[in-house]
């Protein structure tokens, strides 16, 4: 049995913080877990984990968001074609906030928000 997300599956989430440094001391106090953290060029992105496991990842709010975009969990759903899945959505009433965005080498997400408000990202990852 495969521990890779099946397409419509949660997959990955994410916190973004205007206090990463705070948000780190709750979540390992809280939990136990521990962090790693990856230099973006230009951002810092930290990887919560437990054991060997990556549970989710946290972001710094961008300046320029900051008291707009509250602090808040993101969480991705898997998808096996982003584009058609983005598509579908728009055709079912969703907004696309964020268009398809490659994340490194690891794959590409899309921000929608669904007809009542809620926001989720779609996550398609890279062969």
């Amino acid at each position: 049995m495969s521990n890779k997300p099946q397409a419509g599956e949660f997959c990955w989430n994410e916190l973004m913080t205007p206090d990463p440094k705070k948000a780190q001391a709750f979540y390992t106090a809280l939990f136990g877990w521990t962090t790693v953290d990856h230099n973006m060029g230009g951002m810092t992105y930290t990887i919560f984990m437990r054991g060997d496991k990556g549970l989710g990842g946290m972001l710094k709010t961008p300046a320029d968001k900051v008291g707009q975009v509250p602090p808040h969990w993101m969480s991705y759903i898997s998808v096996e074609n982003l584009d058609k899945s983005v598509e579908k959505a728009k055709s079912l009433g969703a907004n696309i906030m964020v268009p398809k965005t490659q994340a490194g080498d690891m794959g590409y997400f899309s921000v929608i928000q669904d007809p009542t408000g809620a926001y989720v990202a779609l996550w398609q990852p890279m062969a």
